[in-house]
């Protein structure tokens, strides 16, 4: 069964509660399931609200990693006393709702242990990736920067611990989420894609600023990621507000709502997603409402 899931960031403390009751049995009337995602950026106190208050009313997945120290960074060489331990505690929480899907950012160039500051990890990420790559002084990725042996050390060493963290972790299926185009970030295009991983958690609004920045068809890319058979384990779901004619420093990840106009064309590729064997759409939209439900929900049945 299909499974549509809202994002927390689209909640708040005052009106989570109204949100998910009317959201559930409206999707559920439909016969898919319903959810709700716990984003990394959320606060301590926010998360253990949500629990108290749904963990008997919904099903969760997580965005890890939760609440941690550090985030889970594979592209590091310290892979058992740094990267795994974070990822012992990532674990605690998938555990705790009895998940089996583990996915993550986790491909940043950078050898030093990155604080879990979501809300701005692109001024930590900056301290450490030389202004040299970023695009004209911008929290924007330079593209040149994939041509260079550095990226290509970081790449083969993500692999390598990727495999790793599969074998420590066997009973669960893991993922890493495409990135979104900013510094320090390395899996940004349907190549990077494909030739680091074979499990993603694919994000629309990612893939689409990766396509304006590195000059790709963005519908060519999902085509390029289905036709070398990565499972997809779910989607985030967003309208990005970002053209065609955006210069590629002014690129931002907006993760706006469905009914907001958008070059984005994003209802053939759910549809084929759907076919694909994708069965988890997550919306994950600032703000996101039951409009967006709606839309999500037209756009997989007709």
């Amino acid at each position: 069964m299909l499974k549509i899931e809202l994002s927390s960031m689209a909640l708040t403390k005052e009106n989570f509660l109204s949100k998910i009751k009317n959201i559930k049995p409206f999707v559920e009337k439909h016969n898919f399931k319903f959810g709700v995602q716990i984003h990394n950026s959320i606060k301590k106190d926010f998360y253990e609200l949500l629990v108290k208050e749904l963990k008997d009313y919904v099903e969760f997945t997580v965005h890890s990693p939760l609440i941690t120290k550090y985030l889970i960074n594979l592209a590091a060489s310290d892979f058992y006393n740094t990267t795994l331990n974070t990822a012992k505690e990532a674990v605690n929480y998938i555990k705790f709702f009895n998940i089996d899907i583990f996915f993550f950012h986790g491909f940043f160039m950078t050898e030093e242990p990155i604080l879990n500051d979501i809300n701005n990890y692109r001024k930590i990420m900056m301290k450490y990736i030389p202004a040299k790559y970023r695009l004209n002084n911008s929290v924007i990725m330079n593209p040149e920067y994939f041509k260079t042996e550095e990226y290509f050390k970081f790449q083969n060493r993500v692999k390598e611990n990727f495999n790793k963290l599969k074998k420590n972790y066997p009973e669960y299926k893991i993922a890493l989420e495409n990135d979104f185009i900013g510094v320090g970030s390395g899996l940004q295009t349907p190549q990077q894609i494909v030739n680091t991983v074979d499990s993603l958690w694919f994000d629309t609004g990612h893939l689409w600023c990766a396509s304006i920045l590195h000059k790709f068809d963005f519908y060519e890319g999902i085509d390029y990621i289905i036709k070398n058979n990565i499972k997809i384990l779910g989607v985030h779901i967003n309208h990005n507000l970002m053209t065609k004619n955006t210069p590629p420093e002014k690129l931002i990840d907006s993760h706006t709502h469905l009914y907001m106009h958008s070059e984005q064309k994003l209802k053939s590729v759910v549809r084929k997603l759907r076919d694909y064997g994708v069965n988890i759409f997550t919306l994950e939209i600032l703000d996101g409402d039951i409009k967006d439900v709606e839309i999500l929900l037209s756009w997989l049945l007709d």
